[in-house]
């Protein structure tokens, strides 16, 4: 089961927690396996794509469009500290300005840790390939852009609330020169979120307690506790 699964991790804590390739994955077993697993970290990717309907039957995603916003709400109501990140594609052949409009309404109103935004591509040979109604390039952009400039305030207000907290941070990098260690919260997945820069000499390798004393869109800035 997820719970036996989750059990066997071993340390302080596992790195994050990843819905599967569909966000209906995460059942009421794995959500209550986070919360019963102490070293898990409710760290959720979920995968959603898009939020209108019309454009997730087009993704040949039917019946997401339904089960999304109950998705998000359940997470929320069982796991408070729960870190969400998800990634959208605008540009998707048929996608309206109302299509967009509705997406852009959602992200304002779940507010998001992270988030990523990508324009479609059509590849050759995939199904969307040949789809109708393909969307300008340059719209594309322009909306990609949109997306991630409404997400920035909302990713700033999520960083500012860590100011004052003391939180946990696993130091991945130093810069003897400066004295600035670079490492990452449980808030911070690998390659893709923000760091937290550390001063005040942290051992490298290690989880230590952090002072969050400034924060930007993206990073945190603390010393050790």
């Amino acid at each position: 089961s997820s719970r036996r699964r989750h059990t066997r991790l071993q340390g302080d804590w596992s790195s994050d927690v990843c819905s599967s390739d569909l966000p209906t994955g995460l059942t009421g077993d794995v959500i209550r396996a986070i919360q019963e697993t102490p070293n898990v970290l409710p760290y959720l990717d979920l995968p959603l794509q898009h939020s209108h309907p019309e454009v997730l039957r087009a993704m040949n995603r039917p019946w997401q469009g339904q089960v999304n916003d109950q998705v998000i709400d359940r997470i929320r109501q069982a796991l408070p500290a729960a870190v969400l990140r998800t990634t959208f594609i605008v540009g998707f052949p048929g996608e309206t300005q109302a299509h967009f409009d509705h997406l852009l309404t959602f992200v304002e109103r779940h507010r998001f840790d992270h988030l990523g935004v990508f324009g479609f591509s059509a590849e050759v040979g995939t199904p969307a390939y040949d789809l109708p109604n393909p969307v300008p390039p340059d719209l594309i952009e322009q909306r990609r852009q949109t997306l991630m400039l409404a997400q920035q305030p909302i990713a700033w207000q999520h960083n500012q609330a860590c100011i004052g907290q003391t939180l946990d941070v696993l130091i991945e990098q130093e810069n003897p020169a400066t004295g600035t260690a670079i490492g990452r919260s449980e808030r911070f997945a690998p390659e893709v979120d923000g760091l937290v820069y550390v001063t005040g000499s942290p051992p490298l390798n290690q989880i230590v307690p952090v002072k969050i004393t400034a924060a930007d869109t993206y990073d945190l800035f603390g010393q050790v506790a």
